[in-house]
């Protein structure tokens, strides 16, 4: 995978997928570069919303497109872009079982959500940045 040090300027950095999953540590192991600097705090939740964003993209759809990491002066964004049209689905779970995924970005993001455009979605999560 190829550094892209676009993110640090805050601009969008973007790691390519496809239909071809990549492991989820490879993937984490870009966003850990891209973020080098910033607070540990901050990047352990980011990580674990990547995880979760990703692992739903695959599961949930045929093909993700990218994975987009944006720093700005007070926030991160996470965004992974698919051509799915279904709403990502979120459960209030009682036990153990699948179904924490969004719930766990929910209360690790300021802000999540979902914006569909030019036949595709893009789910995104914000979060607090270490300052």
């Amino acid at each position: 995978m190829a550094r892209d040090q676009a993110a640090r300027t805050g601009e969008a950095a973007d790691l390519p997928l496809g239909r071809h999953r990549p492991s989820l540590a490879a993937v984490r192991r870009w966003v850990r570069l891209e973020l080098t600097g910033e607070d540990t705090d901050a990047v352990a939740d980011v990580l674990l919303v990547v995880n979760e964003l990703v692992s739903n993209a695959y599961r949930y759809t045929s093909e993700p497109s990218f994975l987009r990491v944006v720093v700005e002066p007070h926030k991160i964004r996470i965004e992974i872009a698919h051509d799915a049209r279904a709403h990502p689905p979120l459960r209030k779970v009682s036990r153990p079982q699948r179904g924490y995924g969004l719930v766990l970005v929910a209360r690790l993001s300021d802000r999540w959500g979902v914006d569909r455009a030019h036949g595709g979605t893009v789910v995104w999560a914000v979060l607090p940045r270490a300052t």
